[in-house]
Order: C-alpha cells, then structure tokens, then sequence
C-alpha cells in the first residue's frame, strides 16, 4: 500500500476502531491522509478517473488492487511436485484461483472488448465507404493529387483490393469473428510491448503488488475512455469524425494515466507509447492477412502490397491537406 500523494510505502491505510468507526491513516512523510478514497463513493471515484485524478488512479491500481489481490491465497509452484497427480491438483487449483482472483477485471476486459470490436468494426467499414467512393465526391482532391508523384495519386480502385475489402464480403458473424481476433490481438501486443519497455528496458517496479498487473490494470482503466461517450450518449459516436476524436483522448488517458501510475517522465511514456503503436501497425494486420491469405504467398504478397500503396495514397492525403 502507498500514499497516493507522496506515493511511499505505508503499513495501512485506516484504523477500525469499535462499532466499525474508520479512521484513516496520514502520511508520515508529507502528512497528508493515505488514500482518502478509501471513504469516497463509487460514482464521485468514477468522476475523479474521467478527470485524470492522480489520487483516483493510484488508489484503484496499487491500494485497491493490493487488498483486493491479498484475499486469495498465492498460486502453488508446480516445480515442487512430486508426481503427475499432485502437478495437476496445483495446475487446476492455480487456475481456479486466477479465475476468482482477476475474475472483476476479467469481467471488465470482456466489456471493454466488446466495445472494442464494435467501434472498430464501424470504423473500419466507415472509412472502407468513404475511401471506396472518394473520386466521386472529392474532385479537389484529385485535381490536387495531380502534383503528387504517381505512387501517392489517389486511386478509389485500391480498396477494393485490400483485406478490407475481402472481409466485407464475408457474412456478419465472420466478419465479427475478424473484428474480434483484430481487437484482442492488438491489445494483447500493446499490453505485452507496454509491459516490456516498462518493466524492462526502464527496470520500473513496484515492491508489493506485482508490477505486471499494475500496469495491466492501468491501461484496462484507460482504454475506459473509449466507451464513455457511448454510455452517456454524448454525441454520435459511431462517426469517422467522433471516432478519431474517442481515438486521440484515449491515447491521451494511457499517456497520462502509466505517467500517474509509474511516475517516469513524459518523454519516456512518450517514446512508449510511439514504439508500441509502430509495433501493432506493422504487426497486427499483417498477422491477420497470414490468416486471411490461408498461408498463400502470393495472395499475402499482393494484400501486403495494396495496403502498402493504400497507405501510400492516404499520405498523399495528408500531405495535401
């Protein structure tokens, strides 16, 4: 447990006293109270996350985390059995126990997943409609291409070759199951890579609650972000334009959030947070065209190289606008 001003190691964060009276413990280095959201409701806590309070995160990721963690007995070593019997006891026990202890943030991955996918999937058939039928609707854009070499020329044919294109052929279910391996493995990537820089590359660790799951649970708090205007209807959300803005305040929240939570420097999280989104572009989807192609190289050849020229022409794009 830690104070979450200070963010020093404390030995509690409140005295019981009779008739379950509270009181909460002050620092005893910079004499503020602990962890005053030990008493703070849930709904004022929820308000303190969307507004990136220092206090709200580090109680939820360390104090939270740890009393919640401390509940359920440590997992049995398998190193340490002496037969096949006793390897598949603590092998079942240890998986019923991880169950039951991330069994919560297990719960609110599944619905952040959900969400997950279905913004991406409006997204990305959002933008495959307005790539496919930009020539008709755009013809500034292509007498400004004209300037561009011929590789950046803008080319509405281009879609139709892409993966993009080959999904949406496909019947909903499928194409929801495409949409799914998409999400999961991308944040897989982003919490494996985010995990390494960190805990790796700058040696960060915290003493008592395991440095792997104060980050997992970090960035599970931040993706939240992403669903808040969904839950409160804020605005149409299911827009190319709604959407990269739900896109940029997320990556916004992670920044600022593993800044909260570990401390380090902007400029490190930064160059994180850069490294990681470089590694799940050029990984994810080609990943997913392996699988897409059924392991053809030459159909992995031609999607690989159309959503090359693909991304080619966006930076044709951008470059003019």
């Amino acid at each position: 447990m830690i104070c979450i001003t200070c963010m020093r190691p404390v030995d509690s964060l409140y005295t019981v006293y009779s008739n379950d009276h509270i009181q909460l413990t002050d620092c005893p280095y910079c004499q503020e109270t602990v962890d005053k959201y030990v008493e703070i409701d849930n709904v004022l806590l929820f308000i303190d996350l969307l507004l990136l309070k220092a206090g709200a995160y580090r109680h939820l990721v360390f104090n939270a985390l740890e009393l919640h963690l401390s509940k359920y007995p440590k997992r049995k070593a398998l190193n340490d059995c002496q037969c096949l019997r006793d390897y598949t006891q603590a092998l079942l026990f240890n998986v019923k126990n991880w169950f039951c202890k991330y069994d919560r943030l297990n719960r609110l991955w599944l619905l952040l997943l959900s969400f997950e996918i279905y913004l991406t999937w409006v997204t990305e058939e959002s933008k495959y409609i307005y790539y496919l039928n930009r020539n008709n609707n755009d013809g500034k854009l292509i007498m400004l291409s004209k300037k561009l070499p011929e590789s950046f020329k803008w080319d509405s044919a281009i879609m139709r070759n892409t993966i993009t294109s080959k999904v949406f052929t496909w019947s909903p279910p499928i194409q929801y199951l495409y949409f799914a391996s998409y999400c999961i493995l991308d944040v897989s990537l982003f919490h494996t890579f985010t995990q390494y820089f960190i805990l790796k590359k700058l040696h960060w660790k915290h003493y008592s609650v395991s440095s792997k799951d104060v980050i997992s649970y970090t960035i599970l708090l931040s993706y939240g972000a992403k669903i808040f205007p969904i839950l409160m209807l804020i605005w149409p959300y299911d827009t190319l334009i709604s959407m990269s803005i739900i896109k940029w305040v997320a990556n916004l929240y992670i920044i600022e959030s593993l800044k909260i939570v570990t401390n380090l420097s902007y400029w490190n999280i930064i160059k994180i947070f850069i490294s990681v989104s470089l590694l799940r572009y050029f990984m994810v989807k080609p990943i997913l065209i392996v699988f897409v192609a059924k392991f053809n190289f030459s159909v992995i050849k031609n999607l690989i190289h159309q959503e090359f020229i693909l991304l080619l022409q966006k930076s044709g794009t951008y470059l003019l606008l």
